[in-house]
């Protein structure tokens, strides 16, 4: 992660979320922390987050006014980028965390133009049992489920908006537990980290309903979701013992039933990405034998399913191994795309495979600040066009690795 200013996003908060730990210690969810002292509050780190294309969604009548900033009391300096989920080459949602609060801003046309900020604030509910070290620390995550569809969680309590952050409602009462997905609902990927989501969701792009699968309740938190090209979905629940085997879990009827098996007990998984009902590819870390020691440097593990997770074949790639969450889609022509950080994470790049992983390019595209993330069937870097200057800051985004389209972020 470059140490120059990058008004795009908040450097120093995407560093401390994409240079992670040893595997073992990667919290595998999109978890902010924050935490108070009794004089003064201060903020930590957000992880920049990937979606699903989902369509646009109408606000709800009757909520409770939330959000908004204050037109009396503008900001004082200019709002900085610090989580990004591409929704696809045109649509994307920006997120600013601050202490106790997070705002959003949405695009639709390629990032031409960017919606208000809206924002859900936390207040003193924010702050929670101090820690051993004095500070007061408070759960906050976030899941985009659309353009104008997010849902928060804060120590447990989930709050979901329809109207793009301007107002909010208790997600216990709103979201409409299912035993199956409806036809025409649209399951939501959390490919890398899947924030407020603790199970399974969906959304009606028509009329707004979100919906949650019922089942599941003995699996531990879900970590991963992908959705195959023929809908079947894909995903991944992290063992709650060390060193355990993660469980993969796949269903082809829209979640009314699973098949789930096993990743080798001596791998972390990284991210699912789904072909089809059939077939799929894990992309893998290999575990150190000690917990505690340095992470396994060498080839990373890939394995495919080609019997809707029967079995799960190791392929002989020669992707390198790194110690960090890294985006992982199926592409343009079934492409294999992979973000990665350059060693001195000063750059961002992608890898890209078209013979089953065996063998993965290195992109010429390069993102110069070391940002990076995903979307079902893209990967995006993030960089400037012109490096003396922050107002040409934007994201690339490619299906391929060879192509490249731009989206330029909210100012």
């Amino acid at each position: 992660m470059s140490d120059r200013e990058f008004s795009g996003f908040d450097t120093e908060r995407v560093a401390a979320a994409v240079r992670q730990p040893p595997l073992d210690t990667l919290r595998s969810t999109a978890r902010v922390r924050r935490r108070r002292r009794s004089a003064g509050r201060g903020a930590a780190a957000v992880i920049v987050l990937v979606g699903l294309l989902l369509g646009p969604l109408h606000p709800e009548r009757g909520a409770v006014d939330w959000a908004g900033p204050d037109p009396t009391n503008p900001p004082v300096e200019p709002r900085a980028v610090s989580g990004l989920v591409l929704l696809s080459e045109r649509s994307a949602v920006a997120v600013e965390e601050s202490t106790c609060r997070l705002s959003f801003t949405s695009t639709s046309d390629t990032g031409r133009t960017w919606s208000d900020w809206h924002s859900i604030e936390f207040d003193d509910t924010c702050v929670s049992t101090p820690d051993p070290n004095g500070f007061g620390v408070s759960d906050i995550r976030y899941t985009v489920l659309g353009v104008r569809t997010y849902l928060v969680s804060i120590d447990g309590r989930s709050l979901l908006s329809t109207d793009a952050g301007r107002t909010w409602r208790d997600a216990g009462t709103t979201v409409t537990d299912v035993p199956s997905f409806p036809k025409d609902a649209r399951p939501v990927s959390c490919q890398e980290f899947c924030g407020a989501t603790r199970r399974p969701l969906a959304l009606d792009p028509a009329g707004g309903r979100v919906y949650r699968l019922a089942g599941e309740s003995g699996l531990p938190p879900l970590v991963k979701l992908d959705l195959a090209g023929d809908g079947a979905l894909w995903t991944v629940y992290r063992s709650p013992v060390d060193g355990g085997a993660d469980t993969i879990a796949r269903s082809a009827d829209r979640g009314a039933t699973w098949r789930t098996s096993s990743a080798p007990p001596n791998v972390m998984v990284i991210a699912v990405a789904g072909v089809s009902g059939d077939e799929a590819y894990l992309l893998a870390q290999p575990r150190p034998e000690d917990p505690n020691g340095p992470p396994v440097v060498g080839r990373a593990r890939l394995l495919h399913t080609t019997d809707g997770g029967r079995s799960w074949t190791d392929i002989d790639t020669d992707l390198p191994s790194t110690p960090m969450f890294r985006p992982f889609t199926v592409g343009m022509d079934g492409t294999l795309l992979v973000g990665d950080l350059a060693g001195d994470g000063r750059g961002s790049y992608v890898w890209s495979s078209r013979d089953g992983g065996r063998h993965f390019t290195r992109s010429a595209e390069v993102g110069h600040e070391g940002t990076f993330g995903a979307a079902r069937g893209l990967v995006w870097l993030g960089g400037r066009d012109d490096p003396a200057d922050p107002r040409t800051i934007s994201i690339r985004i490619t299906a391929d690795g060879r192509q490249w389209s731009r989206l330029p972020l909210p100012r």
